[in-house]
């Protein structure tokens, strides 16, 4: 009897080494307990506002857009580009280059580096020249030019010397023959006879980009025809050797021109339309040696 309850107590002392064992290894796990979220919670760093300063109120001399939200505006002979947004640029649809202007702009002080100046009010200081739209033949000039002069043309070969007048619109003047009409206000020369025959003058920023041209004037002439861009040695001999840009395409019907140079130390654009005809002869030799005898005013 004695040995049937030693051996239950065995059993009994092996389940208990058991159950202390299970215990002991339960305890070892983690309790449950509520989450502890340690880490701190942190909101992103503010966004860094450029600096701006007071506005600063100036005047100056409209020169021209830099690009669709860039206007460059002389200011004691010194050119200063500012950013434009698009209410402000609404503003300068009645502001023409070469107008003198009243403005206010601040300074945003982007980095260490870099500052933008940002227009914020333009208008139009009124002169006495306005509502006048420039001159032609017969107009009252303003230049200290000479009203009538010669220059050389060369038409079918033969070269001389032919009569002149000045004509003079907003930021320049330019001699023109006889047969050429100047519109001042629209800043094109046509053939009397036909004004098929045009040329519009397009001047530019002095900080152009050639390569933003060049762009331009491949969208421009594409719809004419194939494209094609003079080298300097093929412009070396003609009238137009020292254009910085010359590009032409045509077809047959007209042959257009897209030509940028810079006279008298700007920067200008030549939009040229030559139809098909007999005008076209004299058109082209007449327009060179008018467009090469700009001078600013």
């Amino acid at each position: 009897m004695r040995k049937r309850n030693r051996a239950k107590v065995s059993t009994t002392l092996v389940v208990l080494l058991m159950g202390f064992s299970l215990v002991a290894c339960g305890s070892s796990a983690p309790a449950l307990q509520p989450s502890v979220n340690n880490t701190k919670e942190t909101s992103p760093a503010p966004e860094q506002k450029p600096e701006e300063s007071n506005v600063i109120e100036a005047e100056g001399i409209l020169t021209g857009w830099a690009d669709p939200h860039t206007v460059e505006i002389r200011v004691n002979d010194k050119a200063m580009s500012f950013q434009v947004s698009e209410d402000m640029q609404k503003l300068l649809d009645d502001i023409d280059d070469e107008d003198s202007v009243r403005f206010k702009y601040i300074e945003k002080t982007v980095d260490a580096s870099t500052k933008q100046l940002v227009l914020t009010e333009i208008t139009k200081i009124a002169s006495a020249d306005d509502g006048k739209t420039g001159t032609g033949p017969g107009d009252i000039v303003t230049s200290d030019r000479p009203q009538t002069s010669e220059l050389e043309v060369t038409v079918e070969g033969i070269t001389e010397k032919r009569p002149v007048t000045l004509a003079q619109a907003k930021g320049y003047s330019l001699y023109i023959f006889e047969p050429m009409a100047f519109d001042a206000e629209d800043h094109e020369l046509t053939m009397k006879i036909d004004p098929g025959y045009k040329v519009e003058i397009e001047k530019l920023p002095s900080d152009f980009n050639l390569d933003y041209l060049k762009m331009d004037a491949k969208e421009e002439l594409s719809e004419v025809g194939e494209v094609k861009e003079l080298t300097p040695e093929q412009l070396s001999n003609g009238p137009m050797k020292d254009a910085r840009l010359f590009m032409m395409s045509q077809n047959g019907k007209k042959t257009q021109y897209f030509i940028v140079k810079e006279l008298d130390g700007n920067g200008f654009i030549f939009h040229i339309d030559a139809p098909v005809g007999e005008p076209s002869e004299g058109f082209l030799p007449m327009v060179y040696a008018s467009v090469n005898s700009i001078m600013n005013e």
